[in-house]
């Protein structure tokens, strides 16, 4: 019995000591090795036919194609170099494929609050790239406010900063930029200022959740006293089974191009994507109307996108295939013909 005792106490006793002994600390995980630069694409191919006017032309093609290069410098600082490749159809190099600079430029993290960004070089502008992030369908063809002329394109050189707002209400994103496009070298001294606000007002309120309303405005000049400004307010909703917009666009413009004087233009536009989720089946219906000139009459036109697509995904790859009927109708003081045609077309991204 002695010695039974004396063999419990000492396995009570060594049972005690090692709960007190504290589990060793894992070893902390080794700071990462900059530079990190990652490579991905991003290109759309298509197909289109006409079904009215231009005899039937159709045509296989390449519309868009991006060699995006994003590199982590250190723990704030990163930059993104992306080459466009796009057919040219004026000047000497009609019909070609040519290779161009879309972005370009260096990027600060954390400037001021967590989440926020400096931009400096050739990057997004605030209000494009972000409504490609609601409508997906960049591939189908460009945003309204871009089809018509009013923004020169997503990218421009300057320099922008970007921040969330508080408790996910939201976001804002103001730049100075050339206000010529990223195809364009800047042809005066005038700047563009340009500023987006996004505003979420129910935030974690169910489905109010999903809505959001963002307001855009450009101030800029073609020249001294030329004019160059454009609004556009947003009503949007993003759920996972359905995306849809409305927005309304005023600009102010002097166009060196016409006798001096300020032209009023407006026009709206709506799009609707009912859709399984992320992936899967999706509806596409847009609509566009638009108007040059407020004074003149019977120079508007309207555009109506409708068709059908599905998406597939593979870890950091997605395809996207998207299939639409578009129709053009110009009124009779526009001068140009009715369009109608079928695009039948692929979104490549990895």
């Amino acid at each position: 019995m002695k010695r039974l005792f004396l063999a419990l106490a000492f396995a009570t006793i060594t049972t005690s000591a090692a709960a007190q002994t504290p589990a060793p600390q894992p070893a902390p995980a080794p700071p990462p090795e900059y530079p990190i630069v990652r490579v991905g694409v991003l290109s759309y191919l298509q197909y289109s036919s006409e079904l009215e006017n231009r005899d039937g032309y159709n045509s296989f093609d390449m519309t868009r194609a991006y060699l995006n290069v994003n590199g982590q410098l250190s723990d704030r600082f990163r930059f993104r170099f992306t080459p466009d490749i796009r057919r040219v159809t004026d000047g000497s190099l009609a019909g070609s494929l040519t290779v161009r600079v879309k972005y370009g430029f260096l990027q600060m993290d954390n400037v001021m609050k967590p989440g926020s960004w400096v931009r400096f070089g050739l990057a997004q502008t605030p209000w494009l790239d972000f409504e490609e992030s609601v409508n997906r369908y960049r591939v189908q063809g460009t945003m309204f406010s871009e089809r018509e002329g009013l923004i020169p394109g997503s990218a421009d050189f300057g320099a922008g900063y970007f921040s969330p707002l508080p408790k996910n209400y939201g976001e804002f994103h103001v730049g100075v930029y050339n206000g010529e496009g990223f195809t364009q070298a800047e042809a005066n001294k005038y700047k563009s200022l340009q500023g987006r606000l996004t505003v979420r007002p129910l935030p974690g309120r169910g489905l109010a959740n999903y809505f959001r309303i963002s307001g855009f405005y450009s101030k800029g000049w073609y020249a001294e006293d030329r004019p160059r400004d454009v609004g556009i307010v947003m009503a949007h909703y993003e759920h996972p089974h359905l995306v849809a917009t409305v927005e309304s666009v005023h600009a102010t413009e002097s166009p060196l191009t016409l006798p001096p004087g300020d032209i009023q233009r407006s026009g709206w536009s709506t799009f609707i994507e009912p859709r399984q989720g992320p992936l899967g089946w999706a509806g596409i219906f847009r609509f566009d109307s638009y108007d040059p000139n407020d004074d003149a009459v019977d120079n508007s036109h309207h555009r109506v996108i409708g068709g059908v697509a599905y998406w597939l995904a593979w870890n950091r790859a997605r395809l996207g295939l998207v299939a639409t009927i578009e129709q053009v109708d110009y009124e009779v003081n526009d001068g140009r013909a009715d369009e109608n045609r079928i695009l039948l077309q692929t979104h490549i991204e990895f």
